[in-house]
């Protein structure tokens, strides 16, 4: 992955952005508005296909060509009846795109060309930067407008009715590469720099928050090892919580006190998993947005685990149990009744999605295999029956699926055709499943 070092001043979106609605994540017209789908980032979905659906296959720009294309989640939302589909990708010669995509007029046009549909669904495609690379961030929709990031350092507020950008921020260390959160008007994100340390001679990454009624208002704390990398946070009372390299849980009040005096001081306020009593020695990188449900913190880390902390009254977080996967994990948990279900990998070729038990022994049971899962798991259900899950595959063949699952075994029901890396997950609005992969290719599911 790239990493820019470019040093810059942060910049002032401006007055524009006082008037932001201040009483929700994202405008009351959103359904799929930010990673997860929802402020907890717990993805559980309703009205998704659970039989053979209708699938149109977009070609964005310059597609076919390339490692990375969409790396990221879509943020989608549903109009006067009509829904929309919002994608970061890389453009490669174009440099990065967002671009505004007519989920119902894609599936009309099934059957025509990746172009035809492509000019057909397209409300806007808006150029961010020149640079092309590898986009990790993916966007969150507040207000009328979907803040977007590049890798270069930059966040845009972008109009959702015309594609008119804005740079909200530009910060200096390390490229941001974790999804974007928005709670109580404050942005919050964090970047990598993948050699620094807090004490070594290079700075490690940083995780940041703007105040949009502000943006000269802006605190950040250091991470303790290289950064955060596709470690979204999430707020609980008072505290937002965000994992990071090395094995460490973050946790800062919101707000005015979010920053430290020094870079150490953020030593105070998180939780080394590597070092606790009920870590483990191996936990690997937290590269997981942390998910919350019944007050309980979960996410992944790389050294093969499940995690759940519980939160104590001063906001600090503590373990409360681990499980052991069956390979290295960057998904972020999806949580329905006693169901814990996590995608898992073992390089381009191996892996799969399984099921943890969220109470008793956490019995950990396989639900598919035989293909890498770094994605997060849609889940339609309630944990108690059938539980139907979605989620596509990072691999040369990789695919979007759907399996469903009694609590005893899994089926596949249906998939898309074999393509390529398809890393970033899907998002779901309105009974539409949309993901791409890093051919420039955007499947809109229905």
């Amino acid at each position: 992955m790239q990493t820019k070092l470019n040093l810059r001043k942060v910049l002032a979106l401006g007055a524009t952005l006082a008037m932001l609605a201040t009483s929700a994540l994202a405008s009351s017209t959103s359904s799929w508005p930010v990673y997860g789908g929802n402020a907890n980032h717990n993805s559980v979905v309703s009205g998704a296909p659970t039989s053979s659906p209708t699938v149109a296959e977009i070609n964005l720009l310059n597609a076919n060509s390339g490692w990375d294309g969409v790396d990221t989640v879509p943020v989608m939302e549903t109009v006067d009846g009509v829904t929309y589909a919002y994608v970061l990708y890389d453009g490669h010669a174009a440099g990065s795109h967002l671009a505004k995509f007519n989920c119902g007029t894609a599936i009309s046009n099934t059957g025509s060309s990746g172009d035809a549909i492509y000019a057909a669904a397209k409300e806007w495609d808006v150029q961010l930067g020149s640079a092309s690379g590898f986009q990790l961030s993916t966007p969150v929709l507040y207000g009328g407008k979907v803040y977007v990031a590049t890798n270069g350092g930059e966040v845009y507020a972008v109009d959702t009715s015309n594609g008119a950008k804005s740079l909200v921020v530009s910060v200096s260390t390390g490229q941001i590469n974790t999804p974007l959160t928005i709670y109580d008007d404050y942005l919050y994100f964090g970047t990598w720099v993948g050699n620094g340390t807090i004490e070594g001679a290079t700075a490690p990454g940083r995780y940041y928050q703007v105040a949009l009624n502000d943006t000269d208002n802006v605190q950040s704390v250091s991470s303790i090892a290289k950064g955060f990398y596709w470690a979204g946070a999430v707020v609980s009372g008072s505290y937002i919580y965000f994992g990071g390299d090395g094995g460490y849980l973050y946790y800062r009040p919101v707000g005015s006190g979010f920053g430290t005096t020094s870079d150490t001081d953020i030593q105070s306020t998180s939780l080394n998993l590597a070092t606790d009593t009920d870590g483990a020695s191996d936990v690997g990188n937290i590269r997981s947005t942390v998910m919350l449900d019944g007050g309980k913190l979960y996410f992944t880390s790389q050294g093969k685990y499940l995690w759940c902390c519980t939160i104590g009254s001063s906001g600090a977080p503590a373990i409360s149990w681990k499980a052991s996967l069956g390979g290295t994990s960057t998904s972020t948990p999806t949580k329905v009744g006693d169901r814990i279900y996590v995608g898992y990998y073992s390089g381009f070729s191996a892996g799969g999605v399984q099921c943890v038990g969220a109470s008793g022994s956490h019995t950990v049971a396989t639900v598919a295999s035989g293909f890498p899962v770094q994605s997060s798991i849609l889940v339609q259900g309630a944990g108690t029956g059938t539980d139907y899950l979605y989620f596509n595959t990072n691999s040369g063949s990789g695919a979007g699926y759907c399996y469903s699952y009694n609590g005893s075994a899994g089926a596949s029901v249906w998939s898309t055709r074999g393509d390529t890396y398809a890393l970033g997950g899907m998002a779901c609005d309105n009974g539409y499943l949309v993901f791409g992969n890093d051919k420039n290719h955007l499947y809109v599911v229905k």
